[in-house]
């Protein structure tokens, strides 16, 4: 029985394995049944999921809850000239209001804006939050709060945020890049143009989706004696306690966070999102524990989405089918800000799912004035599939070859950036043979 042992971690951190003979295992014989693999078994989870025994996010009940809501931009994009909070601190049963004018110490997103920020980019960025005895107090309190918007110009549409007159999503940016283009490329992507037959050239766009998470981001915060606990909507406990314990200023070992289930991710819950900074911020305030989840309108808004994206592309082959040249100009809107959590990789099937030797790809990303892309199953290869798929089968009618026969000609059993072999090489034939 060979095992896998760690030799060495290189500068990268990555481990080198070498496998050495152990005889404590028996091997398989002929003929083996496995106990696990391929046999029916219960769910661990399953008989509390059905009968309402397991606990989300939204179940937890701690002595002395308060509960939180959060007043949101009407506007994409505006300038908060005047806040006043005065009435909803007041109010009965009101324990902790939080805005921009009490925090401003607390950055948030990549580009590291204050949690409440003056300037409002996307409708449903956050103004003010409120910790109150009940939600319908703190939704009597949201509407006492007094704010004087001054409208900006906004941009909303992928194309329109390329011109060189487009509003800013940052005033004093040059343009709406949201950082530098990432541009990939192997062999010599003009000679494998010069070297087709034929060459088909298309833009495909694909539009923005939701996740929405039956279970709503959020979460219930609880200081005690300077200890912060989380119950979290979260698919990355690790990553939410250190970015949390970051933003707020707290020693990673004063915070806790625990999440027994989740109401779906899908990849948005793999970064922390502000309602936890929030809640956090008012527990703290109160001295109570919070709960703050978003609502199905702030789910929509302001908890990330599948990015739209405007493809460019263009496709060089042989007579008889054989691609000699891939080339992408992906652009993607990047919403208001950045979040961190896996890039959209659309450029990724140009680069992997074919045999190409010259591929060229450009990914762009922009900001518009809308709720930011974060991570959604298999981030990007969604939208890059489809639009090399259509191409293909463009490719295929102009060369008046079967669509399936081409895709043959052009497979590879291999990962050609790094040029190692997929573990299951003959599961795209698969697909096609079904």
């Amino acid at each position: 029985m060979a095992r896998l042992h760690v030799t060495r971690v290189d500068k990268d951190g990555k481990p080198s394995y070498h496998a050495e003979e152990s005889a404590d295992l028996p091997a398989w014989g002929a003929g083996a049944r496995l106990n696990v693999v391929g046999q029916a078994h219960p769910r661990v989870e399953g008989a509390d999921k059905v009968s309402g025994r397991a606990r989300y996010a939204m179940d937890q009940r701690l002595p002395r809850q308060l509960y939180a809501r959060v007043l949101r931009s009407p506007l994409p994009h505006a300038r908060i000239k005047r806040i006043d909070t005065s009435a909803a601190e007041a109010l009965p049963g009101v324990h902790a209001v939080l805005s921009s004018i009490n925090c401003q110490s607390v950055k948030w997103y990549e580009e590291q804006v204050p949690l409440f920020d003056t300037t409002l980019r996307l409708v449903g960025d956050e103004v003010a939050a409120v910790a109150a005895e009940s939600e319908d107090i703190a939704g009597d309190a949201l509407r006492l709060i007094q704010v004087d918007y001054e409208p900006l110009p906004f941009v909303v549409d992928l194309q329109a945020a390329a011109q060189p007159d487009a509003p800013r999503v940052y005033g004093n940016a040059q343009s709406n890049l949201a950082g530098d283009p990432q541009i990939e490329h192997r062999g010599d992507i003009d000679a494998g143009f010069a070297e087709a037959d034929v060459i088909v050239e298309h833009v495909y766009s694909t539009q923005t989706a939701l996740h929405q998470c039956l279970e709503p981001h959020g979460c219930t915060a609880s200081w005690e004696s300077g200890h912060l606990t989380l119950w979290d909507s979260t698919q990355a406990i690790w990553e939410t306690r250190a970015e949390i314990a970051s933003a707020l200023g707290i020693a990673t070992h004063n915070l806790r966070v625990i999440k027994e289930h989740m109401g779906g991710g899908f990849g948005s819950k793999q970064v922390p999102w502000k309602p936890t900074a929030i809640a956090a911020l008012l527990s703290k305030a109160a001295g109570r524990p919070v709960q703050l989840l978003h609502d199905r309108e702030a789910e929509s808004l302001a908890a990330g989405n599948r990015n739209a994206t405007r493809q460019h592309i263009r496709l060089g082959a042989k007579r008889d089918g054989t691609l000699t040249a891939i080339s992408a100009r992906i652009e993607l809107a990047q919403g208001a800000y950045r979040v961190g959590g896996e890039t959209a990789m659309v450029d990724g099937p140009y680069q992997t799912l074919y045999h190409c030797p010259n591929v060229h790809t450009e990914l762009i990303a922009r900001y518009i004035n809308a709720g930011p892309a974060v991570a959604f199953r298999a981030p990007g290869f969604v939208e890059g599939t489809f639009a090399l798929e259509s191409a293909m089968d463009e490719l295929a009618r102009e060369l008046q070859i079967d669509p399936v026969a081409m895709r043959e000609k052009n497979y590879t059993t291999a990962e050609q950036q790094e040029g190692k072999p997929y573990t299951s090489p003959q599961a795209l034939r698969e697909c096609w043979t079904r």
